[in-house]
Parts: structure tokens; sequence; C-alpha cells
């Protein structure tokens, strides 16, 4: 499940800067009138109404995150005193999501740099890999390394959202907004009914149920979402994991690409 959540943006995946921007509109003239300026009638229209998220309206946040399209994500994992972080960047397609990820741990010697471009995987694990990127087909149920990358990185922010829609127990506003990626974002506990979560979610929880994990009845997610309904944190403790993800600058400019095609050679079948 933790890998599952590192495709996110991979994971979501961060410490990119919270940008906070401001400035003063210059001062109208004395003799100026009541009436709003156009500059101030055009910030008025501009500025988000008030959103506040429920079990109802929980889907728009996928809808959001599938019109701006693009974003940055960091992520910090937590499993039993073992921590991983990585970073990256992703793109919301019609066809599915692309990203570009880097992975760091103490327990890795070196970083872990995975691209998801064009339906297909490229994963740079240092001397493991030669220094170059293997290139896998996530869709390759035959190959059990590409299988299982797959369901790490195959997901998108969006897709887990929608997956947690059949599950939805309740949503509740929980402590004051926080100042993230430059808008005010109210933290939210969303709760979920394990045994009906939907799509990949339901088989990952279905695997580790079957392997003799004791899968909670319910699990809690609390989301940051701000007054244009997108998130900008999550936070969440599942399986033994504690798993912190930020996303910010939704729409800017993103960089993902395909490794040039002579640091790329076929991963080996395993």
């Amino acid at each position: 499940m933790s890998r599952r959540l590192l495709a996110v943006p991979v994971t979501a995946v961060l410490a990119w800067s919270l940008v906070a921007c401001g400035g003063s509109a210059p001062e109208a003239p004395a003799e100026a009138s009541d009436r709003p300026s156009a500059t101030q009638e055009e910030e008025a229209v501009a500025e988000p109404a008030g959103f506040e998220l429920t079990t109802d309206n929980l889907g728009e946040i996928a809808a959001a995150m599938q019109a701006a399209e693009t974003y940055d994500t960091t992520m910090v994992t937590d499993v039993q005193g073992a921590q991983m972080t990585a970073q990256g960047q992703a793109r919301v397609t019609d066809a599915g999501s692309e990203l570009v990820m880097t992975m760091t741990s103490a327990q890795m010697a070196s970083p872990l740099e995975i691209r998801l471009v064009g339906g297909q995987m490229y994963i740079n694990m240092g001397e493991l890999t030669g220094g170059k990127f293997w290139q896998l087909d996530p869709a390759d149920t035959s190959n059990p390394l590409a299988a299982s990358m797959g369901q790490s990185t195959g997901a998108s922010a969006t897709k887990s959202i929608e997956e947690i829609l059949p599950a939805l127990v309740s949503v509740t506003a929980s402590g004051a907004a926080e100042q993230l990626d430059g808008v005010s974002a109210q933290p939210y506990e969303v709760v979920v009914d394990t045994s009906k979560m939907a799509g990949e979610s339901a088989e990952q929880f279905a695997a580790a149920k079957a392997a003799g994990v004791e899968v909670p009845a319910q699990v809690t997610y609390t989301y940051w979402i701000g007054a244009d309904r997108l998130p900008r944190k999550l936070v969440m403790e599942i399986l033994g994991s504690h798993i912190e993800m930020t996303l910010s600058n939704w729409g800017g400019d993103v960089t993902i690409e395909a490794p040039p095609a002579d640091q790329v050679t076929p991963a080996p079948a395993m």
C-alpha cells in the first residue's frame, strides 16, 4: 500500500517550496468614487468561492486535479523506523499519468529514479542496473518486476481518490486551515471502509489479507484542501507505515521525458 501511494505522485514525491506570493495594489486617487475599479472587479471575480469538503463532493477533487494537469510532489514514508523520501513531477493525461521521481533511503546504496512516459517505465538503480535505465512494460504480467513496479507507480493521484469514493464513511474538518503552496488549505479527516475500496486499492488490501496481514476495518486519510478544490497535503497511517505527501505547483511547467536511447537497456527476465 505504501508503494502504491508513492505513485502519485509519488508520490505522491517532497519538500518543494511552499510558495506564498503577495503584493499590495496601488492606492486609488483621493477623488476616486466608491465604485470598485475594473481591476478590483476582476480580482473579486477571480477569487474562488469557499469550499467545504463533504462525502458528496469528494469526487470534485479528482476533477480539479485533472483540470490542473500537472503538479510537483514529495513524500516521506516511515516503516518501522526505516524512512524513504521521494520527490518528482507528474502529468495527468487521458491515457493515464506520466511522472518522474527520485527515491532515496539510508537502506539504499544509491538513489532510485523512475520515469513513467508513454506507457513505458524506466528505472535506474545505479550499480544494480549498470548505471542505466531498465525499460519495463507495466502491462507485462509475465515479468514479476514489471508487475510489481506497475502496481507501485501505475496509479495517479486522481485514480487513488476515485478508488476510495465507494468506501467513504465520513468527511470531517479537522483543525485550523494552514498556508500551503501559497493558499489556505483546510485539513479534513476522510474515513474509508477498507472492505469497500475499488480498483487496485481493493486488490492490494485483499492481497495483504491473503498474506496474513491484519487489515484494519477503516482507514483515515487527512487531506489539506484549498478553495480551488486541489489537495496540498496528505497524511495517513496504514499497515505500520506513516506517509506524508505534499502536492504543489498545480498547473505549472514540468519536465517529464524518457531517458536518451543510449541510457536505456531492456530489463532482464525475472
